[in-house]
């Protein structure tokens, strides 16, 4: 079982915890998975019965009863006390609770001790309180004790409570279903494991391949639905009426809902009672079921009557409701317009509540809501006559929805699309939104295949939508490696040429030719072109066409102009609402970040953008980041994390064949065998990789080219390692940029048999180093420049650059470079400076948030950093002042010194 970092660190660092929880979420499975791995402890369970809630100390006597025996070498009152429990009496509560304390800390000084309570809200009120007394004095940190209950329940006073999490639905189906239908199961059932096995199991195979809807509430013999329908059944009157409002309309903001309650005869703290049954929270303010697939539950229950009622009395609500800004009133004026259109039954014509629809989604969709616009527009195709009117509505509700980052919904309505003539455009534009989601979610072929369908249907009528259906179709190529196909797309783009062209499209003409020369390794043809690129992209703010700058600036070396243009381009998805083209600006970020040495900044970027594409179902943007995460793990040597994330990235990019994710996945492990000193492996593995037969990606053969270098030297293959050298050089020195033209110089240093300009390309790779202000690959430059001059001019030569590149390394945290440096100054007859020690009595969390607290980062700051909660980060702060016996982040900056 998976445990989030969060909790996992809560359970390390407290002694006892309340972990709460809704139905199906896995509070069992997690005691389970605890006293399953609790190797060489005592592990007591018990569990609330509610056949036994009424017998004082039930839960109690099944805790202890494995301890029964230990009892007597207790002092003589306090076994007393238990065997009266244990016998079935019933003690008093103090006493009784001080010889529990006792026994758990005797029986920990020989072993440590587990106690595991399940729903503890159902256990007895008297074993509750001695558990509840005896979990506030553990003072051992041989003993944990571990409760759950479910979320609707007030937790145990005194005591510390955590909320366990959703899992990663996108995981659980791996295999079963596609990605972008596994995001919507788990987006539906809020990440609640049983809720998805039970979802799952009852859908079709319409439904499973994404054709059709999924059910909008769980089946009849859902366990979880049987406990939310519990709950529910024990709300007052007042409080349904008002959750089928919540269910008609999710999306209206608390003050115009607390009004519709009061039109209806009520107020809003009638809701407090499905509040605190954990059925609603208010999010974004709004009021929200915790569980989505229970608004269609509710919904579905009522009454078509008191539907309609509801329907209306939002509608009248809402036309004399007004908004603070224009953003607010469009939304407004979208939710009146939506009601009223449901209470309009679909009829021949164009009626006028389809009108007033529509163009209030045209308002929220230039607001960047394409959630809400989605929505609404299908609905105005329900109430559309016309066929080919109606399919066109269609086709805008499923791109709406795509750009919202729902691929499932947008695929659902495309199988509704049913144009009435077949050699309509509509046609050319449902088969590019096809490709572009298929091309991210899907099948990378079958992508290619409607992208090109796509740009024949479209045509010169539609020239600059067919030339982006083509470049989308040339990604499949570019990503696969595959360079003649790659090159054909380009220019079939480029033959479209006219002379004419708007500022998007020459900007994709001058893409489509820098590419296309690069391509075909004519470098210097490349330059401007692409250049020209990036003078056009200031210009625009399209995210799709920011994204394509900014993979030309990578291309031409431009490391920092990359991560700016990806930057630009997040920033105006967020602002657009377009949320599908988000993980593609997070992919190109990580491959600036990592181009530039920013480790840090790239892990950061990496695990945030993994998160985000599985939660949108784009298994090739989680590939990606998976084997960046995998390449960030060489420097520190981190052999395990290398290996599982590169191999997670593979196995994710395996439905989509090799490409390239898999070329860096490579790369990560042939880089990982150089650092460890494998130089055989790393040599074989690099080879597929740089050599032009082998089946790699041009991008990741230029960037594994200069470990291939190194290795092949090692080998004493001083040939192989001159000619992936060579190409890199001439690409390299076409880019113009100091990182890859520092790499290059000391690919050339080390080849060299000249001692002079082996030295000479050494100093100019030092030079271009500061430029890029890449501090890893500095020191590896010059631990290598240090190893020449300790073998041609002797120690003292020597020993400063391997001073400098050591204290890089240490700075960085790569101890295999830095166990290397220091391997090289003994050699030169000096001890290396002695890094130092580590902080005693900190765990390793507590370690990486004290060297954060330290730099001066507040606590909201850390928790962004390490993916924790601010009250998780608060909690280890005041353990780590503790554990230090500091009082103050001056004194703490004074220790860690």
């Amino acid at each position: 079982m998976f445990i989030p970092p969060e909790i996992s660190a809560l359970l390390d660092d407290v002694h006892a915890v309340v972990v709460q929880g809704p139905p199906g979420i896995g509070r069992t499975s997690l005691l389970r998975h605890a006293a399953d791995t609790a190797d060489g402890a005592v592990v007591l369970t018990a569990e609330g019965v509610e056949t036994e809630a009424g017998l004082p100390f039930a839960a109690l006597h099944r805790l202890l009863m494995p301890l029964s025996e230990r009892m007597s070498s207790l002092p003589e009152r306090q076994a007393a006390t238990l065997a009266r429990l244990m016998a079935g009496e019933a003690p008093a509560g103090f006493p009784l609770g001080v010889a529990v304390v006792e026994l758990l800390t005797r029986t920990s000084r020989r072993q440590p001790v587990l106690c595991c309570v399940d729903d503890v809200h159902l256990v007895d009120d008297s074993s509750r309180d001695v558990l509840a007394f005896v979990a506030r004095r553990i003072a051992t940190e041989s003993i944990r004790m571990l409760f759950t209950m479910p979320d609707d329940r007030p937790p145990l006073p005194g005591l510390p409570s955590v909320t366990l999490p959703g899992v990663d639905a996108g995981e659980l189906l791996a295999g079963t279903v596609p990605a972008d239908v596994a995001a919507a199961i788990g987006r539906g059932c809020a990440g609640n494991p049983r809720a998805i096995e039970e979802l799952t199991r009852t859908l079709s195979a319409d439904q499973r391949n994404g054709r059709a809807p999924l059910p909008e509430t769980l089946p009849l013999y859902s366990r979880v639905r049987r406990e939310y329908d519990e709950r529910l059944a024990r709300l007052p009157v007042a409080a349904r009426r008002l959750l089928l409002l919540v269910a008609a309309d999710e999306h209206v903001d608390v003050r115009t809902l607390g009004r519709v309650a009061s039109a209806a005869g009520g107020d809003l703290s009638a809701l407090a009672p499905a509040e605190a049954a954990g059925l609603v929270h208010e999010v974004d303010g709004a009021v929200r079921f915790r569980f989505p697939l229970l608004r269609g539950a509710v919904y579905r229950a009522a009454s078509d009557e008191d539907r309609r009622a509801a329907h209306r009395l939002l509608a009248d609500v809402l036309a004399e409701s007004t908004g603070a800004d224009p953003r607010a009133e469009a939304h407004l004026r979208l939710r009146h317009a939506w009601h009223v259109a449901a209470l309009a039954p679909p009829h021949p014509g164009e009626p006028s509540a389809a009108r007033k629809l529509a163009h209030a989604a045209d308002a929220v969709r230039r607001n960047g809501d394409h959630a809400a616009a989605s929505e609404a527009v299908e609905r105005v195709a329900e109430l559309t006559r016309q066929p080919e009117d109606r399919a066109a509505h269609l086709l805008t509700a499923a791109q709406d929805a795509w750009l919202a980052g729902r691929p499932h919904r947008a695929g659902v309505l495309l199988a509704r699309l049913r144009p009435p003539h077949p050699e309509t455009a509509l046609l050319g534009f449902r088969d590019l939104l096809r490709g572009e989601i298929e091309l991210r979610t899907g099948a990378p072929t079958t992508a290619q295949e409607l992208l090109l369908a796509a740009a024949d249907r479209l045509g010169e009528p539609h020239r600059t939508d067919a030339m982006i259906a083509l470049i989308h179709a040339s990604e499949v190529d570019f990503v696969s490696g595959d360079r003649r196909r790659y090159l054909r797309t380009l220019h079939r783009v480029i033959a479209l040429r006219r002379g004419d062209e708007s500022g998007a499209a020459e900007l994709m003409f001058e893409f489509c030719t820098g590419m296309a020369a690069t391509f075909e390794r004519r470098h210097a043809d490349a330059t401007a072109p692409l250049r020209r690129v990036l003078e056009l992209s200031t210009r625009h703010d399209d995210p799709t066409l920011l994204s394509w700058a900014a993979l030309t600036a990578c291309v031409l070396g431009q490391e920092d102009a990359a991560l700016g243009l990806a930057v630009r381009a997040r920033a105006s998805a967020q602002v657009r609402g377009e949320i599908a083209a988000l993980p593609r600006t997070f992919e190109l970020s990580t491959y600036a970040q990592l181009w530039l040495g920013r480790h840090a900044g790239a892990a950061s970027t990496a695990d945030e953008g993994l998160a985000l594409a599985r939660s949108l179902g784009q298994p090739g943007s989680a590939s990606f980041q998976l084997a960046s995460l995998a390449l960030l793990a060489v420097p520190r040597g981190d052999e395990p994390t290398c290996v599982v994330r590169a191999r997670a990235a593979i196995a994710e990019a395996d439905d989509r064949g090799p490409g390239m994710s898999v070329a860096m996945a490579n790369w990560a492990l042939g880089a990982l065998d150089l650092t460890v000193g494998r130089t055989a492996e790393a040599m074989a593995r690099l080879r597929v990789l740089v050599t032009a037969s082998g089946r790699s990606h041009p991008l990741v053969r230029m960037m594994a080219a200069p470990h291939f270098v190194e290795a092949a030297l090692r080998c004493g293959d001083r040939e192989a390692a001159a000619t992936v050298g060579g190409y890199f050089d001439a690409w390299a020195g076409a880019t113009g940029s100091p990182a890859p033209m520092a790499l290059a110089a000391r690919c050339r240093a080390l080849v060299a048999t000249d001692p002079g300009v082996a030295e000479e390309n050494y100093r100019e790779a030092m030079r271009l180093h500061r430029l890029g202000r890449h501090e890893f690959e500095r020191a590896r430059t010059e631990l290598l420049y240090g190893h020449e001059l300790r073998r041609r001019r002797g120690a003292s030569a020597a020993r400063e650059v391997l001073h400098d590149a050591l204290d890089t390394f240490r700075q960085l945290e790569a101890e295999p470079w830095a166990r290397a440096c220091q391997g090289e100054l003994r050699a030169t007859g000096e001890d290396a400076r002695p890094a130092s020690a580590p902080t005693p009595d900190l765990t390793p969390q507590q370690l990486r948030i004290a060297r954060f607290a330290a730099q001066g980062a507040t606590n909201r700051e850390i928790a962004a950093q390490l993916y924790l909660s601010v009250r998780t980060v608060d909690h280890h702060m005041r353990n780590i002042f503790v554990r230090l016996g500091v009082r103050s982040r001056v004194e703490l900056v004074r220790r860690l010194s």
